[in-house]
Formats: structure tokens, sequence, C-alpha cells
């Protein structure tokens, strides 16, 4: 087995964090093969059902935080009086209540023993959708401060974890240029809405090309 690893390309935080792996002629003994042989998809698609129903259950406890700071930064910058800017404050807070309530909803089912499911796709199209909106907020409150990223990163690119009120803005910057990748990673909001409307919803599936002729 000769595993390689490619060069990463910069994403537009600067960061790179993608990179890739290859092996060749791996082999793997049978009893240690998950869901069986030729099943990886089905496999991947439980893992990513857990994944995506974590985050339902536990993410609004962080937005909720992150909320609290936006809007403490508004305060701390004199628009949060602002009428646009309340609206927008209004909408995010709207948001924040909705997640936490689908979050409880998720936490009881797992501790009834329902297992994650299509439904995932749920909290997870919620939550990056809204942090596209509530990073774009906080750019408009940064105003001009916005326009130049000097300081510490954010610890993740999951959230900003400061106020960024007066002296250091740049968590929130670094959030923001990563936000948009929410809606891409762990299935992208097209193939969230895809299995919400024929998984869960029972819509018809999507047409499919015909198959190649010889």
């Amino acid at each position: 087995m000769n595993p390689g690893l490619s060069s990463s390309d910069k994403m537009i935080s600067g960061d790179s964090e993608f990179n890739e792996v290859f092996y060749t002629d791996a082999r793997v003994p049978k009893d240690n093969v998950i869901g069986g042989v030729n099943n990886g998809w089905a496999v991947a698609m439980s893992l990513l059902g857990y994944e995506r129903g974590e985050a339902a259950a536990t993410g609004p406890i962080h937005f909720k935080g992150e909320f609290a700071r936006l809007l403490k930064m508004a305060q701390d910058r004199g628009v949060a009086n602002d009428p646009v800017i309340r609206q927008k404050l209004a909408w995010c807070y709207s948001k924040v209540q909705i997640m936490g309530f689908l979050g409880q909803r998720v936490l009881t089912q797992f501790l009834a023993g329902h297992h994650p499911g299509p439904d995932a796709a749920i909290g997870k199209l919620q939550w990056s959708e809204y942090h596209k909106v509530v990073t774009e907020l906080a750019m408009d409150i940064l105003g001009a401060d916005a326009l130049h990223w000097e300081g510490r990163k954010p610890p993740s690119s999951f959230g900003s974890d400061d106020s960024g009120a007066l002296n250091d803005p740049s968590s929130w910057i670094g959030t923001f240029l990563n936000a948009r990748a929410g809606t891409i990673y762990a299935g992208s909001s097209q193939i969230q809405r895809n299995i919400i409307g024929e998984m869960i919803l029972g819509l018809p599936k999507e047409p499919r090309p015909p198959a190649p002729t010889k």
C-alpha cells in the first residue's frame, strides 16, 4: 500500500484545509469490512446521518452564544437601533430559536432510541443556510472594518468566538469567509433539499438521464 499526499489549494480565507490521500492496492481483511463488500455508499450515508443529526442537537447552543455576541457587537457599535440592522437581528434571533426547538426534538428522539436518517438533512440545511446570513450581517455591522483582516483567526471554521466590538473583528471576518463552505461540506444544500423532498416528503425523484447506448 502506497499512500501519497497531494498539495492542497488555498481557500478564500487563506487556509488550506483540503488534501487528497490516494491508496494503491489497499487490502482489508474480510472480517473488517463494514457493511459488506460493495456497500460503502450505504455506510457513508449512515455516517453522515449521525454527523448531521448530532449537529442539530448541539449546534443551537453554539449559535445562541454567537448571536448574543453579534447583538453586543451591534450595540457597541451603535447600530442596534438602525431599522435595517434591527430587522435582520430579529430574523436571526427567530432562526436561532427555531433551531433550538429542532435540537430539542432531535435529542428527545435520540433518547427514545431513534437512529438518525434522512431527517438529519433538515438540521444541516437549516444551520448552514442561516450561518451565511448571520455572518453577512456581522460584516454589515463591522462596516469598513470588515475590509481589512488582521489579527487572530477564529478557533474553527464553524463559528466566531468574540464580540468583534471595537478592537478585534478578525474572528467574525474569518468565520464569514468560511460560512459558505458550510452549505457544501457534509452534503451541499441542494443535496439536502433533494433528501428532504424525496426521502421525507415523498416527492417524485428527479428524472435521471437515459443510460448511454452502446
